[in-house]
């Protein structure tokens, strides 16, 4: 399945690859896949070593030398590691400090060797006091993220699709359109209604590559609920293994109960009301470092960058995939319960997909990184579902499951902030009318796009 991850390790420049690029994400998004993808295609030889698989491997890094460790992964491996033509592939890196610290090793003694590192829970790795020295410049990051919902598409076969999509523009006619928009993006309500019955799809099989090529084979939501389930059961047991030393019951106790709190102010007491709030704030960290959730948190707005202004403690959270979270959540897989449940639910799986797309949608060497705007005036509330930071622009985001809904919040961020536009993401087409701009959910990838269009007019 093709990945826009792929396209970045392909665009990347010959200086940026005389650093070695740890790539970051949780377990089974796809990392792997789509680096031996990468080293297949962009390169005449791929050195892969997995850690975890091969554990004696370790020992090749215990030197830190690259010419030796090298040597000794090309016998073990039996293929030559040459510069400029070889790719070195350390996947599971996180079972091996020593090989996170051979890659400063590569940058700075064997920098035309191309180097890719990749692991799950890297985060509690490279919180190892030898790990933490690393120096800046010395190792890039990128992030991974599942599948985003144009990425599904082109999964599903869905090209033709997605070529609409791409060539869908605001026109004089969509700044008066009404709620459908057809005529606003040049295609019919029909090719209207078909998107958003995929979006529906989405939403139940999400973007967990494996649970998505399930799927495609076999277009059967149980079939892909049992790989969710699996997969679910094995980030559990990852935490066991790699986790801190606390009770893990507690990440179980709260990865539980995230499903159903999601698009919510996070309270501790609606995690546990047995536990206290202080035993809960470490896992809860650890669960988001591990990328299995996704932290929204608040914050004034008032300019770039977004986090700059983070308010301490207030946070949002949102589940790694949409599809995960549905099965957490207990969906009867019934074609009436899943019509009723979908676009409900006060709206949380709407904001759960719109928050998944803006993080799968993301420049990868960009730290992943989600906000929203809470306005606690008394008397005057009020609370935007995300913000998002474009040249410096900071541009209110509003999620409307159903097709009404208000957007005094959005219009109260433009009033007080100052700004053009706002953007609502909903079941209506594209239009722009009165500085709101309404973007159909299948459409997330391409706010960016129309957010500069919308300036123009």
């Amino acid at each position: 399945m093709d990945r826009k991850f792929l396209d970045f390790l392909q665009s990347r420049s010959p200086r940026s690859r005389r650093v070695p690029l740890m790539v970051r994400g949780a377990r089974q998004v796809g990392k792997s896949h789509t680096i031996n993808q990468y080293g297949a295609t962009s390169f005449e030889h791929l050195v892969e070593v997995n850690l975890e698989l091969n554990p004696s491997y370790k020992n090749c890094f215990e030197s830190l030398d690259p010419t030796r460790i090298c040597r000794d992964l090309e016998v073990l491996c039996k293929k030559k590691l040459t510069d400029g033509k070889s790719l070195l592939f350390i996947d599971e890196i996180q079972d091996c400090p020593e090989a996170i610290l051979s890659l400063r090793a590569f940058k700075e003694q064997r920098p035309g060797l191309d180097v890719i590192a990749a692991g799950s829970l890297l985060e509690f790795a490279l919180d190892d006091t030898t790990i933490r020295s690393f120096p800046v410049g010395r190792v890039s990051f990128a992030w991974m993220h599942p599948m985003s919902f144009t990425e599904f598409l082109r999964a599903m076969g869905e090209d033709g699709l997605l070529d609409i999509l791409s060539k869908a523009t605001l026109t004089k006619a969509s700044l008066t359109e009404g709620a459908n928009g057809a005529s606003a993006t040049g295609f019919s309500a029909a090719i209207h209604n078909q998107l958003l019955e995929w979006v529906r799809v989405y939403f139940v099989v999400g973007g967990l590559p494996e649970v998505v090529d399930v799927y495609r084979e076999t277009r059967s939501y149980i079939d892909a609920r049992q790989v969710q389930t699996r997969l679910a059961l094995g980030y559990v047991a990852d935490f066991v293994k790699y986790g801190r030393h606390y009770d893990y019951r507690k990440l179980q106790t709260i990865l539980s109960a995230i499903p159903r709190l999601v698009g919510k102010p996070l309270k501790f007491s609606q995690i546990a009301d047995n536990v206290r709030a202080r035993d809960l704030k470490a896992p809860l960290f650890d669960l988001e470092k591990s990328g299995l959730i996704r932290l929204v948190r608040a914050t004034s707005a008032n300019g770039a960058p977004l986090s700059a202004e983070e308010r301490d403690g207030v946070y949002k959270p949102l589940m790694l995939d949409i599809g995960l979270m549905l099965n957490m959540l207990g969906l009867d897989l019934g074609v009436q319960s899943i019509n009723e449940a979908l676009f409900a639910n006060e709206g949380a799986l709407a904001e759960q997909f719109v928050g998944q797309e803006f993080l799968a949608n993301a420049t990868p060497d960009i730290a992943p990184g989600l906000h929203y705007w809470h306005r606690g005036v008394k008397s005057s509330e009020a609370e935007v579902d995300f913000v998002i930071a474009r040249n410096g622009v900071i541009t209110p985001v509003e999620v409307k499951a159903g097709k009404t809904g208000s957007l005094r919040s959005a219009r109260l961020f433009m009033k007080e902030k100052g700004r053009r536009l706002a953007v609502r993401i909903s079941q209506h087409g594209l239009s722009l009318h009165d500085g709101i701009l309404s973007v159909p959910f299948y459409m997330c990838s391409e706010i960016p796009r129309l957010l500069d269009e919308a300036e123009h007019f």
